[in-house]
């Protein structure tokens, strides 16, 4: 039989509830992402805004000067124009998928999150009554991947006044959580590339407290 070969080296699956900013996030990583969604009939917060009714797919490379660096997270139309600049680097391919948030679309969720390597779980910092439906869906996560499927989770809309700090996130979930903004393009690179390094094994979370240990 004939072994087909991955057009990816990792596939990273995103997942979280409705409006929780899954595909702004994606998006700001990959400007070229491919997106199926639809614009919401109402306004959210006062603003026009879509909603994710199949997926969204976006590439990118994580390129690194050694094994023991974090490196760099990149679009893979990024790295395609700068490849000079990364030769003889350790570069691999990221496939970033993400999922419909409301909570009907669990049959979609269930084929987006199929041979995934992590999961990067957005939450909306800003929304505290979401939290409750956020809870459903990383329940359902591991659920479908399994328990002990590598997930860093991110308190998103840190740049919004109403955002509740990271630390009090992870108190209300009992998990670490990083803070970041993926409209503002910080600390989501940064948590993908904590996510990849528990994948291939060089860090390992820690179940009993809210940090990551790094693996000796």
């Amino acid at each position: 039989m004939i072994k087909l070969q991955k057009a990816y080296d990792y596939k990273i699956y995103v997942t979280g509830f409705f409006q929780a900013g899954k595909s702004t996030l994606i998006k700001t990583l990959d400007p070229n992402a491919f997106s199926i969604d639809k614009p919401l009939r109402e306004l959210w917060r006062g603003e026009k805004s879509t909603t994710t009714v199949g997926f969204d797919l976006g590439h990118l490379i994580w390129a690194r000067p050694n094994p023991n660096s974090d490196g760099v997270i990149m679009s893979e139309s990024e790295y395609i124009n700068e490849k000079d600049e990364y030769s003889g680097w350790i570069c691999k391919k990221i496939e970033i998928k993400g999922s419909p948030g409301q909570l009907h679309f669990k049959v979609v969720r269930e084929m987006v999150a199929k041979s995934s390597d992590g999961v990067l779980f957005v939450i909306d910092s800003s929304d505290p009554d979401s939290i409750g439906n956020a809870l459903t869906l990383l329940a359902e996560c591991r659920c479908l991947l399994g328990e002990d499927i590598p997930i860093v989770i991110i308190a998103n809309k840190q740049d919004l006044e109403t955002a509740l700090p990271p630390e009090e996130v992870s108190n209300l979930i009992h998990e670490f959580t990083y803070g970041g903004s993926a409209k503002n393009n910080f600390g989501i690179k940064e948590a993908i590339i904590r996510l990849l390094r528990i994948i291939t094994g060089e860090i390992k979370p820690n179940s009993n407290s809210m940090y990551i240990e790094e693996v000796s």
